[in-house]
């Protein structure tokens, strides 16, 4: 559904089709927003959107092809695509976990289960190399202004997370817009673009909440079981003890019962500490004011493989306060960036040589030149609308990429 598809199917325009449909509570009605939408090979997926609507292409030369639909705390639906109408409408059912039919042994210290998903993350996810497509948002906002946006599609090298290299991302399109005045005194920017996004996967960067020091200065408790996915996950609290200084974190770990893979995470850093904290995230500012997160919250989603976990979706959200010198009210500024995986290359297809496009994770995305990469690309959507989900966004994205390959000279 990614913008290299413009360039890989152009000529097969015939062999693939477009499915869409909308996921609901098969109870309330309600649509289920980012509900996981792939296909039995794996090699595309998307989420739904806020009115839990999807849209997938699917290649008509596979009949076997099934749409694998789940959602965390709901029952998982597989549906064949043959002879089904369009749109589709899928409801699913709530899942109850049932105890009694299950034997799962709860150590007396739910650190233990922490340990295990920590030392097997090496299981976790592809054992070699691959290649995500993928959507970014950014944002910077002061109060109930924006003063910059930056919407991306940007492939992304995951590395194994048994390799010690990180991930490499690169832009493919890009589009920015910034609100700056030149009598701004203080003009808050967000470095490290895509990076902010992927630094926060546990399962390869355990270290940024689990190093070998921080894990013994938490404080874990078992908080009773889920169901994703029809699989029965742990969820893991954690927190600092009372007795520790540092800003640390907070949360939830869902964590399998079997395999002992990571399923979700959803945290945040301790920012009681506003001299701390910010040491953490403040780069430069003046020196007459003082600049200080009020919060920081994080989350990943990672997505069912085989027997695996791979990484699907990620967001970060910052709110800081700025107090001035000698002025009477404070300045409440609020950042925040997602990203969500919706499709992925076959390791053959990986491109190994160097790229011109390579983001390092020193960007700031708002003051890159790039600007509104292909315009021809973006088409109508030359206003990007924040308000939006991600999932929305997507939606409307490859709405304008279906228009886009149908303009697009063949030969191109």
């Amino acid at each position: 559904l990614m913008f290299f598809l413009c360039f890989s199917t152009h000529a097969q325009t015939n062999s693939v089709k477009e499915i869409t449909g909308r996921v609901i509570d098969q109870k309330t009605r309600e649509p289920l927003a980012l509900a996981s939408v792939r296909l039995s090979d794996d090699q595309s997926a998307t989420v739904t959107n806020r009115e839990g609507r999807f849209s997938i292409k699917i290649p008509v030369d596979n009949p076997s092809q099934e749409l694998l639909i789940s959602f965390m705390g709901y029952e998982s639906a597989r549906l064949a695509i043959n002879d089904q109408p369009d749109p589709l409408l899928i409801s699913l059912i709530p899942s109850t976990t049932i105890l009694r039919e299950v034997t799962v042994s709860v150590p007396q210290d739910p650190g233990v289960l922490v340990l295990e998903m920590l030392n097997n993350r090496q299981n976790q996810g592809s054992p070699q190399k691959s290649q995500f497509i993928t959507f970014f948002r950014e944002a910077v906002r002061k109060k109930s202004k924006n003063l910059s946006l930056a919407e991306a599609i940007i492939e992304v090298d995951k590395q194994p997370n048994s390799s010690d290299k990180n991930d490499v991302a690169r832009l493919i399109q890009f589009r920015k817009s910034t609100n700056y005045k030149p009598n701004d005194t203080l003009a808050v920017k967000l470095q490290g673009g895509p990076y902010n996004t992927l630094f926060i996967d546990i399962a390869k960067y355990p270290d940024i909440v689990f190093d070998a020091q921080a894990f013994q200065a938490y404080r874990f408790t078992h908080a009773g079981f889920t169901q994703i996915d029809q699989k029965l996950v742990h969820i893991i609290h954690f927190e600092q003890k009372q007795n520790v200084i540092t800003p640390l974190y907070r949360g939830e770990l869902y964590i399998t019962t079997q395999g002992s893979h990571l399923a979700k995470a959803i945290f945040e850093m301790n920012v009681s500490n506003q001299e701390a904290a910010a040491s953490l995230f403040v780069r430069k500012k003046p020196a007459r004011v003082k600049l200080w997160p009020t919060s920081v919250n994080y989350q990943v989603d990672y997505s069912p493989q085989g027997d695996s976990w791979s990484y699907q979706y990620s967001k970060m959200e910052m709110n800081f306060t700025a107090n001035w010198k000698n002025r009477l009210f404070n300045t409440q500024y609020q950042i925040w960036a997602e990203m969500a995986v919706t499709d992925q290359k076959t390791p053959s297809l990986i491109y190994s040589g160097d790229r011109s496009d390579l983001i390092k994770p020193s960007v700031v995305l708002s003051e890159s030149a790039k600007g509104f990469g292909r315009p021809d690309f973006w088409g109508e959507y030359t206003v990007i609308e924040p308000d939006q989900s991600i999932e929305q966004a997507i939606e409307r994205i490859i709405r304008q990429l279906n228009r886009w390959e149908r303009k697009t000279p063949q030969n191109e």
